[in-house]
C-alpha cells in the first residue's frame, strides 16, 4: 500500500498537467519525396495525471478513427513523455495491455501476431532507452507494410505486416480504446 501511494505521489508531483507544453514537429520527413503532416495530438491522462502525449501524423481529411487505424497508407504515432520518471517498463506494460483493447479483445487475431507483438515489446525493452520528459518514441508505418520504431532519431527496429500496424494503432484509435478523449483529440483536424 505504501509503495502504491509513493508511486502515485511521484506521478502527481512530476507530471505536467498542461498539454500546451507538448511540442510536435509539423511533419515527419520520411525521404525527399514523402512528408507526413501532423494531424493533431492528445494527452494520456488517467486520473487527471498527464503521462504522455501521442501525435498522429497522417495525410488527408479522414476523421473516422477506425478507418485511420485500418488504413494502408504512410502514417505515424509519435509518443512524447511528459515526465522524467516514466519507466520503459510501465510503457511496455501499457502497450501490452493496449494491444488487447486495440483489437477489441479478439484473442484469435492476437494469437496470429503474438510473436511480432513480443518482438516489438522486446525491441523497446532491450533498447536501454529511458523515456524521460520530452523524449520521443515514433512508430512509423510505411506502404511496404513495415512499422519502424524510433527512439528520438535512432531506429531501434521494425516489425512487418499491415495486420501488426492495425493492432498497434488500434491501441489508441480503436472504438473501444482505453482513452476515447485522447483518440478523439488526435484524429481531429487541427485548425491552422
Amino acid at each position: 500500500m505504501k509503495k502504491a501511494f509513493l508511486l502515485i505521489s511521484i506521478f502527481c508531483l512530476s507530471f505536467s498537467l498542461f498539454a500546451t507544453k507538448v511540442k510536435y514537429d509539423p511533419e515527419i520527413k520520411v525521404d525527399e519525396n514523402l512528408m507526413i503532416p501532423l494531424r493533431n495530438y492528445g494527452v494520456f491522462a488517467p486520473a487527471s495525471i498527464s503521462i504522455y502525449a501521442i501525435g498522429l501524423y497522417v495525410a488527408g481529411n479522414e476523421t473516422d478513427n477506425m478507418k485511420i487505424k485500418d488504413a494502408d497508407q504512410p502514417m505515424a504515432i509519435r509518443l512524447v513523455s511528459l515526465s522524467n520518471v516514466l519507466p520503459m517498463s510501465f510503457l511496455i506494460k501499457e502497450l501490452r495491455r493496449g494491444f488487447s483493447y486495440g483489437m477489441s479483445h479478439d484473442k484469435e487475431f492476437l494469437k496470429t501476431i503474438q510473436t511480432r507483438i513480443d518482438k516489438f515489446l522486446s525491441i523497446l525493452e532491450k533498447s536501454g532507452k529511458k523515456p524521460k520528459k520530452n523524449k520521443q518514441i515514433t512508430f512509423l508505418y510505411l506502404p511496404d507494410k513495415v512499422t519502424k520504431i524510433y527512439f528520438e532519431s535512432e531506429l531501434l527496429g521494425e516489425i512487418k505486416g499491415h495486420d501488426f500496424k492495425r493492432a498497434l494503432f488500434g491501441i489508441w484509435f480503436n472504438s473501444n480504446c482505453a482513452d476515447p478523449k485522447l483518440r478523439d483529440e488526435a484524429v481531429k483536424i487541427r485548425k491552422k
